[in-house]
């Protein structure tokens, strides 16, 4: 009996600690994320791009200043978009600045490598 118990209860964790990492990435986390290390944001909700890809939600963040970190976290509405935006995308590097971007599944992070690491 005590066994069954264990099992039953380490099921419930597991179940709850995804529905957490689940949730965790969405606009408003972001957005308070970026805003809690120095950045103005702006969030938009689902749409299409420029190329006609469906996106859920949007966030774009910059701090002040002339050549200050900026990022774009977008949020797909399927992976095939994401991976498309990924490859198309221009990055590299322009008088020590360098321009990055990484996917996570359906979410696209794209802007100078220390907003990236900020937003992740």
């Amino acid at each position: 009996m005590n066994k069954k118990v264990m099992a039953l209860v380490a099921v419930i964790a597991l179940v709850a600690i995804l529905g957490v990492c689940l949730v965790a990435c969405n606009a408003e986390s972001i957005q308070k994320k970026l805003e809690k290390a120095g950045y103005a944001c702006t969030s938009y909700e689902a749409g299409k791009d420029d190329d006609g890809a469906s996106i859920e939600w949007k966030v774009v963040a910059k701090k002040k200043g002339l050549n200050a970190d900026y990022v774009t976290v977008t949020k797909f509405a399927n992976t095939d978009d994401a991976e498309k935006y990924e490859k198309n995308v221009a990055t590299g590097s322009v008088g020590g600045f360098t321009v990055v971007v990484k996917r996570v599944g359906k979410v696209c992070y794209y802007g100078s490598e220390q907003g990236v690491k900020d937003a992740k």
